[in-house]
């Protein structure tokens, strides 16, 4: 006879009640690490955390405030591992000031206008 797959305690609750935050929880954290293959990552271990520590929650805040606190530190943790990016060679390598000129690639530096001349051409 096949073995019937037995139910944990409390998961069909636990996704029924976490279930409706995983698309802003998403959201979240793309915005936080700027990648959504990261994201979607971080919300499955945000779930994770989230079920390994359900015992521990309170209730003294909203299950959605405890998620987010939970994906807030995943994506802080996951940013901290990551390290610090290096910057792509612009302005500042062509030994121009960035608050003084445009750039983009490919096109010479524009200089900005200063506030007076930008002023007067908008009144212009």
């Amino acid at each position: 006879m096949p073995r019937q797959a037995q139910t944990v305690p409390g998961r069909d609750e636990f996704a029924r009640d976490t279930e409706p935050f995983r698309r802003e929880l998403l959201a979240h954290c793309y915005r936080m690490l700027g990648s959504l293959d990261e994201a979607e990552d971080l919300v499955q271990e945000t779930y994770l955390r989230a079920w390994r520590s359900q015992a521990g929650f309170e209730g003294r805040s909203s299950l959605r405030v405890w998620l987010y606190r939970i994906a807030t530190n995943a994506c802080l943790t996951a940013l901290e591992q990551r390290g610090r990016r290096a910057l792509p060679p612009g302005p500042r390598d062509a030994g121009s000031s960035p608050s003084r000129t445009r750039w983009s690639p490919g096109r010479p530096p524009i200089p900005r206008l200063s506030r007076w001349r930008a002023r007067a051409c908008a009144s212009a």
